[in-house]
């Protein structure tokens, strides 16, 4: 338990680490991001033309491959971490076998030279038995989480092949056009020093295995035979814990064997004193009955032969005593023997699981080495594959490049057109004020001229005057064949969403900034590529708010250009209609002078011909005639007049619609201007705030 748990606090550790390396290059990536937007803004006074705007038909999979690339990095990136990471538990581990490796031979010296007690080796027993479980369950642990990375895997492999090759091509084409500025060869040396360390690792996980089992092979071996002599010692029938509690009396074949080598030399040294006095004894009896000796001195010698018999009787049971005890330690000897050999019988059993354990834990190791020398190869190929996108997409960034330039060219042409067209129309409206100017102050003085008419009716010398009016009302009606502008142009203006487009590689060169001139150093290489990930994290949010308002943009821009197609085609109908009242107008005024023309010619006739009062009639029948063709006259200007004034109008609104619209357009700009700014500055306050923490 207390392993598990400073395992987990290791990983915190980890986990804590790698967050303050993103936060600190999230930081570094913001002040880079600033310090490039002020030398752009003080390039520009502080207006940011890069608004980075697309039409609708060019978004589609692109924007769905960066997502995908984006979210199979992020992946990629986590299992990479959790394979550090499980390096290090194995070099931990492999530090936990060889203590136990220590422990074990220290173990084995003890019982070699018998000094282990039976209480020591019981204890030492039970710890090693939990040390046992609490490894398998580690070990356990392991192997789900290496089962749950492999799943992983295999699920990534099935997306990538998944995808379509389209798809997957311009994702991968995408990722290596963002990632191909940011790896230099610096970065790809240090990749390929990264898989050789790697490998190193592995061979030496797989030799460091081989010793193991080697190790554990002889750990084997040594079990049998030490179990085959305990068991030759002890017996078959003999309870192994019960001599390790040391309850039992029993004592060993050696001990036994000693005590009855005792016995027997002692035997045979009283067999040996036995018959000499035996002799003896015999031989002075013999003399004495030969000779008729019966003396004291038999008596004497019976005496004395009982008291040896005595003394020897003493001495046997003395004896027998001392060989009682010393049955009963050989005994206690035994019984010590017994539970030491039963301890060792125990302990070879949790020696043969554990070996059994590390054999497990051995072929896991090998079936995960194998795993990553495919990984690695697998990797190798994507390297290659993702090298020959590089290429391709190079070339096609090369291509759309040229395109875009032919286009802003194009559209830079129509902009000036359409300039040209809203000069050409204000200066129209100019001249058609003026002639409204002039037809009124022409109106006030026919008006004049007409009442100065009334009251000399009787005056004959005022006709060249009225003939002069009659002139100027017959030429001045030919000013009506200028053509007034059509009113579809007053509600035409360029499309900004056509003239911006244009503006998205100065954009995307402005986000990119140089990788080459900031990897001069190799130590900290690893810690720009997460700085660069964080990058892309930032520049996706930013991304994703300028998308949002410019797809809004291009909504509202092409409802205008619809409104303003349909108002084209009216206007073009409104001009084909006044073009044709303007001919019919000016059939008219062309047969209106030739019958002038024809009335001034009679009238001159009959000046020459007839008599005063005949001119006098003809001149109140002419003049009569002539008030009436004034006030059709006025009538057919006031008409025109009216006309110009719609048409001034209609011009005037299409002015403000086209300020209107300009208004709006800057006003979206710079909502999305301010709301880039606010989540860059938000960004910052969070790097702020976990630098200072």
């Amino acid at each position: 338990m207390e392993a598990d748990e400073s395992l987990k606090q290791q990983f915190k550790l980890l986990q804590e680490q790698q967050q303050q390396k993103l936060l600190r290059r999230k930081q570094m990536k913001e002040e880079k991001e600033n310090l490039s937007n002020n030398s752009v803004e003080k390039k520009t006074f502080g207006v940011d033309d890069n608004l980075d705007l697309k039409l609708e038909r060019s978004t589609g999979v692109g924007y769905l491959s960066e997502e995908l690339v984006e979210h199979l990095n992020n992946e990629i990136r986590e299992l990479k971490d959790e394979n550090g990471r499980c390096y290090k538990l194995l070099s931990e581990r492999e530090f936990e076998i060889k203590q136990l490796k220590k422990k074990k031979n220290e173990e084995k010296n003890a019982l070699s030279g018998m000094q282990v007690t039976n209480e020591t080796a019981g204890t030492k027993i039970v710890e090693l038995s939990k040390k046992v479980r609490e490894l398998t369950a580690e070990l356990e642990s392991e192997k789900t989480r290496s089962k749950q990375i492999n799943k992983k895997c295999h699920d990534l492999q099935m997306q990538m092949s998944s995808v379509p090759d389209d798809t997957s091509r311009s994702s991968l084409g995408s990722a290596v056009s963002q990632r191909s500025v940011y790896y230099t060869d610096n970065d790809k040396e240090q990749l390929e020093v990264d898989i050789k360390a790697l490998q190193d690792k592995l061979k030496h996980t797989e030799n460091k295995v081989a010793e193991f089992r080697n190790q554990s092979t002889q750990y084997k071996q040594e079990l049998k035979l030490a179990h085959k002599a305990l068991s030759q010692e002890v017996g078959e029938n003999v309870n192994i814990q019960i001599l390790l509690s040391g309850q039992s009396n029993w004592r060993g074949r050696a001990q036994q064997i000693l005590l009855l080598q005792k016995k027997v030399e002692e035997l045979k040294n009283q067999v040996d004193t036995t018959p000499k006095k035996l002799r003896d004894l015999d031989e002075d009896d013999l003399e004495n009955e030969f000779m008729g000796r019966t003396s004291s001195k038999k008596r004497n010698q019976d005496e004395k032969y009982k008291e040896e018999l005595k003394k020897y009787e003493k001495e046997k049971k003395e004896a027998y005593e001392k060989m009682a005890n010393e049955f009963k330690a050989l005994e206690n000897d035994h019984s010590t023997v017994k539970s030491k050999f039963e301890a060792a019988k125990a302990r070879n059993k949790v020696l043969s699981n554990e070996n059994k354990s590390i054999k497990q834990q051995m072929t896991t190791l090998l079936e995960k080495g194998k795993n990553d020398d495919e990984l690695i190869q697998a990797l190798m190929k994507q390297q290659a594959q993702l090298k020959d996108m590089l290429d391709q997409t190079t070339s096609q960034q090369r291509q759309n490049n040229l395109n875009q330039v032919d286009k802003l060219k194009e559209m830079a042409v129509k902009s000036q057109q359409e300039s040209n067209i809203v000069e050409q129309l204000k200066c129209i409206i100019s001249e058609r004020e003026l002639m409204v100017h002039r037809l009124e102050e022409e109106i006030n003085q026919l008006k004049i001229q007409h009442l100065q008419k009334l009251q000399s009716e009787n005056q004959y010398l005022e006709k060249p005057v009225l003939g002069r009016s009659i002139s100027r009302q017959t030429t001045d009606p030919m000013v009506l064949k200028s053509v007034s502008p059509p009113s579809s142009r007053h509600g035409e203006r360029p499309p900004s969403g056509r003239i911006d487009s244009g503006r998205n590689s100065s954009r995307t060169s402005l986000v990119r900034p140089q990788s080459s001139s900031n990897n001069t150093v190799q130590n900290q290489q690893v810690a720009e590529l997460e700085y660069q990930c964080q990058e892309y994290k930032i520049l996706l949010q930013t991304s994703e708010v300028e998308r949002e308002r410019l797809t809004e943009l291009l909504q509202i821009l092409q409802k205008r250009v619809d409104e303003n197609i349909v108002k084209l085609n009216e206007s073009q109908n409104e001009l084909i209609n006044q073009r044709r009242n303007n001919a019919l107008l000016e059939k008219q005024v062309a047969k209106y002078k030739v019958e002038q023309a024809k009335q001034n010619k009679g009238n001159t006739t009959g000046r020459k011909k007839g008599p005063v009062n005949q001119g006098l009639s003809r001149l109140t029948n002419d003049t009569s005639y002539n008030e009436e063709d004034h006030i059709e006259s006025l009538d057919e200007l006031q008409t025109c007049l009216e006309i110009q004034k719609d048409e001034n109008e209609a011009l005037k609104s299409a002015l403000q619609s086209t300020l209107n619209a300009k208004q709006e357009d800057l006003r979206i700009y710079s909502q999305t201007m301010d709301e880039t700014k606010k989540v860059f500055l938000q960004a910052l306050r969070q790097f702020k705030q976990s630098a200072g923490t």
